[in-house]
């Protein structure tokens, strides 16, 4: 089960979607949701600046980004209270596990890719927004990061999640490790599923292998799985896998995350950087 979701906010109206498809999440669980706001730390921007500065301009951009730095941390907690209110959650002051859904907003100083890379490692699920271009810096960092560094699952959300979206999960397949990885790592979201989708995805006349093993261990874990197999027709395979899994009626799609390269910038050329980018349904994504 997910007894810690890390939800990394911003202070930006993206931490109203992204707050609630963690808590509900957390409903499924009795979870605690840990709410973690960066501050940037203003010392590092100022080599950006340039040299020869007076010390009273450097010291007047250090206090713009300081105050806008608390007015981004004020508005994140107005978020978390509303988010918990509507969610039914139980605000607490640290982290507590209690029989309803808690959550707590924890503030740091620092990178943000590096702290929310820190704090994901002691959390289960790890809750993002999908990628934009007008997005605080260091949000899609910290995205790649988590998912590529730590090994922790990701939820991506990229609308509203309804208190029931695991009520049909679909399963991209191909076999590969990191596709093996994505489905053990959720199985407690699998297990609250009425029905459970595997998907494969036919290119060039030729069909990936059966997935026969798959269903097997899934009945293993007392998961019945159905198989399918969709054409791809030249189309990128993350819309075909999107587009099979929102018409098949699923509210989650379980896949691995980026797949065999471990060169960083090919990470975010192929399957899974489409599917951050153009996501209709949460995700939920394992490297």
């Amino acid at each position: 089960m997910f007894a810690k979701i890390l939800v990394p906010l911003t202070g930006a109206q993206r931490d109203q979607q992204v707050l609630a498809g963690g808590l509900a999440a957390a409903g499924l669980f009795g979870s605690h949701v840990e709410a973690l706001f960066v501050r940037p730390d203003p010392v590092e921007a100022m080599p950006f600046y340039g040299e020869g500065m007076s010390s009273a301009v450097v010291q007047e951009i250090m206090d713009v980004s300081k105050s806008a730095a608390g007015k981004a941390a004020r508005q994140a907690r107005i978020f978390l209270e509303a988010a918990a209110r509507d969610g039914g959650a139980t605000i607490t002051e640290n982290p507590e596990r209690r029989r309803d859904v808690t959550a707590s907003f924890r503030e740091v100083e620092g990178n943000f890719s590096d702290q929310v890379t820190l704090a994901a490692r002691l959390a289960d699920l790890v809750v993002f927004g999908p990628a934009k271009e007008d997005d605080r810096p260091g949000l899609s960092d910290a995205f790649d990061a988590t998912l590529i560094e730590t090994g922790r699952p990701v939820l991506l959300i990229s609308g509203p999640a309804a208190a029931d979206f695991v009520t049909k999960i679909s399963i991209a397949w191909n076999g590969s490790v990191a596709s093996a990885h994505a489905i053990s790592a959720a199985l407690p979201f699998l297990a609250k599923a009425r029905a459970v989708d595997i998907l494969t995805v036919k290119r060039g006349g030729t069909a990936p292998g059966p997935a026969d093993e798959l269903v097997a261990y899934l009945k293993l874990h007392g998961i019945v799985a159905s198989t399918r197999t969709v054409e791809g027709a030249g189309r990128p395979i993350a819309d075909v896998l999107l587009d099979a899994a929102k018409s098949g009626g699923s509210g989650l799609l379980v896949a691995g995350g980026y797949g065999h390269s471990r060169l960083r910038d090919l990470f975010m050329t192929g399957v899974t950087k489409r599917v951050v980018a153009h996501a209709a349904i949460p995700c939920f994504l394992v490297h």
